[in-house]
């Protein structure tokens, strides 16, 4: 499913053209972008002020000069961080061309005059609906300010990291208009990630963005509530963890848990891998490692850092770790049983001793990853039945309401909402002999297929079954359906005395006083 928000990039227009932004998008360290800088060409006049953003998860410089001669000595804005912005007033007229001393195939050049300035080209991008489906295609469509002769319009996707997902071309058909399809498949394409749409006309345009959310199988309706049948595929139960996630050359090292609520006492699983390209690629120098035995002999692994942190960022929890021949490495951490609250774990790929501060910043950010997970103890929900009272429960970051069990329908219900915009997660712990059977869950009446990334079985015994349900938060109603259910006694066929034993004191008071009274009356004849 995609969630499209679709965003306007917009250019001011005015008789005195004093402020140009160019931005640095999202992948601009990764060469195959298409465009590293939007726009990369400008021609302005003198005294015109030009800032560049770096939305891009890599630093960046604006150095004047050519990447094969180095710095002209003209401007050099130093390293430029994520979220940064760098503003130079350019008050002499001339030519600069300048480049990214870490990325030198991102290069552009200013033209300063006297003359009336170009204006960068505006554009527009929009998406046909809000929600897309995996297979889907994306109709990308949009509008440019200006007609420029034999300039297309470069569509682009990329992740949340700056990997290239896909690129496209389009000519406008009208002089403004353009449109474009993307299908959304691949294995580029991961589930949970975010996804950046770009659109840009040629050097001298600016940018416009989508941003869109991936999840990777369209939702099956259900026609009823106890009708499980649509939710039928191979599996016959949820998926016991969560997907792996696979690092890369833009995050070296990852890190999740097995869940994302714990109770006390419970051990968590820490566990990651790193990228396999590190060492081929030649930037595992730095690494710190030990030796190690193996069955081909002697060699050496990688040291990871694996830290445990309170809401507060005191660590509770530390521990180094080896990764194994394949890279991945599990750390379990077993859980007091009097914290609760938030925790973050971070995992770092240590590197040899004085080497992490010679690093630049763009290598050091992606030595480490991080994460998080809850402990909190369950709220009850008691469930009285014909034979036994049982209790579910629910261990929630949302506030849930309407708990309900509907024993004809075999099915537990409770509604969740939380701050619009996050994400939320819910543990149901189900007795087994209150629901039982293959357990399907609904969304808002939508079932979550049984291959779903975002339902998870914890724990199944013989005994209950655990499962984790996400979703983004909103207000939302969770169904549990199973195959199997507690009958519950109905309130109207419950054995109600004619008389209760307070009625009948009543009448047998009644029926005496009759008599007394009776009998007085007859004296008194």
């Amino acid at each position: 499913m995609l969630f499209i928000l679709p965003v306007m990039a917009c250019v001011s227009f005015s008789a005195s053209f004093a402020e140009v932004q160019v931005t640095i998008p999202l992948g601009a360290s990764n060469p195959n972008t298409p465009f590293s800088l939007s726009p990369s060409d400008l021609d302005i006049q003198v005294n015109d002020t030009v800032t560049w953003k770096n939305n891009d998860v890599a630093v960046h410089t604006i150095t004047t000069g050519k990447p094969g001669l180095g710095f002209d000595g003209r401007v050099d804005s130093g390293v430029i961080a994520q979220g940064g912005t760098f503003s130079y007033t350019f008050d002499k007229s001339g030519v600069y061309e300048y480049y990214c001393l870490f990325h030198p195939w991102m290069t552009g050049f200013v033209s300063v005059g006297t003359s009336i300035p170009v204006l960068p080209t505006g554009i527009s991008v929009l998406t046909d609906k809000t929600v897309y489906h995996n297979g889907d295609t994306i109709q990308v469509s949009g509008q440019v300010s200006k007609f420029v002769q034999n300039k297309e319009v470069t569509v682009w996707v990329t992740d949340s990291k700056g990997t290239g997902v896909s690129v496209g071309h389009t000519e406008t058909r009208t002089g403004s208009d353009f449109s474009v399809g993307i299908v959304t498949s691949g294995k580029l394409w991961i589930p949970g990630n975010n996804y950046t749409i770009y659109a840009q006309y040629g050097a001298g345009s600016s940018v416009a963005t989508a941003v869109i959310q991936y999840e990777p199988q369209a939702p099956v309706e259900k026609n009823n509530t106890t009708d499980t049948s649509t939710a039928s595929l191979e599996s016959t139960s949820y998926m016991s963890s969560y997907a792996k996630l696979n690092p890369d050359s833009n995050n070296y090292v990852t890190v999740q848990t097995a869940h994302k609520i714990y109770q006390p006492t419970d051990q968590v699983n820490v566990y990651g891998s790193i990228w396999n390209g590190l060492l081929t690629a030649g930037s595992g120098a730095y690494l710190a490692t030990v030796p190690v035995s193996s069955v081909d002999g002697n060699t050496v692994t990688e040291l990871v850092l694996v830290n445990v942190k309170d809401e507060h960022g005191n660590v509770v929890y530390t521990k180094e770790t080896q990764v194994d021949g394949n890279g991945n490495y599990v750390v379990p951490v077993s859980l007091p049983n009097d914290i609760s609250g938030k925790y973050s774990v971070e995992s770092l790929l240590e590197t040899k001793t004085g080497l992490l501060g010679t690093l630049d910043l763009s290598t050091a950010a992606k030595l480490d990853s991080s994460t998080s997970f809850l402990v909190m103890t369950p709220d009850e929900f008691s469930v009285p039945t014909k034979n036994a009272s049982f209790t579910v429960g629910i261990s929630s970051n949302s506030t849930v309401s309407d708990f309900a069990f509907d024993s004809a329908n075999k099915e537990i219900s409770f509604n969740v909402q939380g701050v619009t915009g996050t994400h939320g997660t819910s543990d149901v712990v189900i007795p087994k002999s209150l629901l039982g059977g293959n357990i399907t869950v609904l969304v808002d009446g939508i079932v979550e297929p049984y291959n779903s990334d975002w339902v998870v079985m914890v724990s199944d015994t013989p005994s209950e079954t655990v499962l984790e349900i996400n979703y983004h938060h909103s207000m939302h109603t969770i169904q549990l359906v199973g195959t199997s259910a507690a009958e519950v006694v109905p309130v109207d066929t419950q054995a109600v005395p004619e008389f209760s034993s307070v009625v009948s004191i009543i009448l047998v008071v009644s029926i005496i006083s009759m008599l007394v009274v009776s009998s007085k009356l007859r004296v008194l004849k």
